[in-house]
């Protein structure tokens, strides 16, 4: 059995076509969208892992609110290689981090980002190594498993969705699909694919037109935006003019809305010497997983001393933040506002939780002046992926729009005033591509017999 997988920054979901209907599965019980399980991955003391919504739960049960303690590890040993004159000493160095003793578990997140890294090879989880490709088949092997439970059948083949470029670097980009590749061996698959996303969006539009025409894809995700030029329908096989990648998703946009609500911890405020508080502390809140790096011991002191200073009660929000471990409600917070703006003209963060309370309004036109320079980004990138397909925008008959972030208002008025408003057509933004994949997997199901 052959199925289609859509492995996603935020969401990941897998398919199954059968006698011309996509079929999908229930996943993640404890989603808005069942048929979507969250791209999350909790690891408990004991080892014990869980994806999704329940991932999310223990987190926020056994994480959110404790202290946290911050302890000197000896990690072992590493040998150390220094060159010479008369040749190269060898010695061994004891080798220490700073490890939160205190921790219950971990909780991971946007794991297909990090293989734009060519340096993030794995991560240590409560005293165990994990690869990259090992992190990865927790969550394929997951819904690989509930496939099988609903159809009672194990699938063996799959068609993996994979963005046009991880980066812009040859050698990182093929790193990374082949270290999905080797996660979905660890799943359990035997016959793996690949196919861009965007061309696996335009599979059930392509089946569904009659006459050939030029179509562009948006596909515009948690991770990365995707631009497919292509030509589809009239019973020919789809042939791609053109694709683009730009490094840009949702998570990125939500760093932007972050950056505003740093002045209720400590943006501008200074030490009691008068001078400022040092400005890479701000950069580490734009994201939860380095906030709370803010609450080791080099840090502490800092903050101790700006107590003393100017705004002290920015500072006491920004201690508890860290202390309490609320980066990730924080963040949860400020997705949900993101999100919402998609429909309102306006949204509050609101966050009440372990002694920090804030509350504040973000509007659209606000939201979109924080993007600003993103929107100029994607523009040049449509221009560019025109550019190579060899046709003007007005010669485009339908723009496809998938993915979370493709919702955004300022990007459908840009695609609407480059393409024409008719020509826009939306898309499920989170079952478009796995249904896609799945068309692809069906076709070489049906070859491979």
């Amino acid at each position: 059995m052959y199925v289609g997988l859509d492995f996603g920054t935020s969401n990941s979901s897998i398919a199954l076509y059968q006698e011309g209907k996509i079929r999908l599965f229930e996943l993640d019980p404890g989603s808005i969208n069942p048929r979507m399980l969250r791209s999350f991955i909790f690891v408990n003391r004991a080892q014990e892992h869980f994806t999704g919504s329940e991932a999310v739960r223990q987190y926020q049960t056994l994480e959110t609110g404790r202290p946290v303690f911050w302890e000197m590890r000896h990690l072992g040993e590493v040998q150390m290689v220094v060159g010479g004159g008369g040749g190269p000493i060898i010695y061994w160095d004891d080798l220490f981090a700073q490890v939160d003793t205190a921790a219950n578990g971990r909780l991971i997140q946007s794991i297909k980002t990090a293989l734009r890294n060519p340096a993030y090879k794995g991560t240590d989880v409560l005293g165990k190594y994990y690869q990259v490709e090992e992190l990865i088949a927790i969550i394929l092997r997951d819904l690989r498993a509930k496939c099988a439970q609903a159809t009672g059948e194990e699938p063996t083949g799959v068609v993996l969705g994979r963005p046009v470029k991880f980066s812009d670097e040859p050698e990182t980009d093929a790193r990374a699909q082949a270290k999905i590749e080797a996660a979905a061996r660890l799943a359990g698959f035997e016959d793996i694919h690949f196919e861009y996303e965007p061309i696996a969006a335009a599979y059930v539009f392509h089946q569904q037109t009659a006459e050939r025409q030029p179509i562009l894809v948006f596909d515009f995700g948690g991770g990365t935006l995707d631009f497919t030029v292509m030509e589809v329908g009239g019973g020919e096989p789809p042939r791609v003019l053109s694709t683009f990648g730009v490094l840009l998703g949702g998570d990125d946009l939500d760093r932007e809305i972050m950056q505003p609500l740093k002045r209720f911890f400590g943006e501008g405020a200074t030490l009691r010497n008068r001078m400022p508080l040092p400005a890479h502390l701000m950069g580490m809140l734009e994201s939860w997983q380095t906030m709370v790096l803010l609450s080791r011991p080099e840090y502490t002191s800092i903050l101790r001393d700006a107590r003393r200073g100017s705004d002290p009660d920015s500072i006491q929000r920004l201690e508890t933040l860290v202390n309490k471990n609320l980066g990730f409600s924080l963040f949860q917070e400020i997705e949900r506002a993101k999100i919402k703006l998609s429909h309102e003209a306006t949204a509050w963060i609101n966050m009440e939780k372990e002694g920090l309370a804030l509350r504040d309004l973000i509007t659209r036109p606000q939201f979109e002046r924080l993007i600003t320079h993103h929107v100029e980004q994607v523009n040049a990138a449509l221009d560019e992926t025109l550019r190579l397909s060899g046709l003007r925008a007005d010669q485009i008959q339908a723009v496809l729009r998938t993915g979370g972030s493709s919702e955004i208002p300022v990007f459908i008025r840009l695609l609407g005033d480059k393409f024409g408003h008719d020509r826009l057509r939306e898309l499920s933004p989170f079952e478009t591509i796995v249904g896609g994949l799945a068309i692809r997997a069906g076709e070489l199901g049906l070859s491979s017999h």
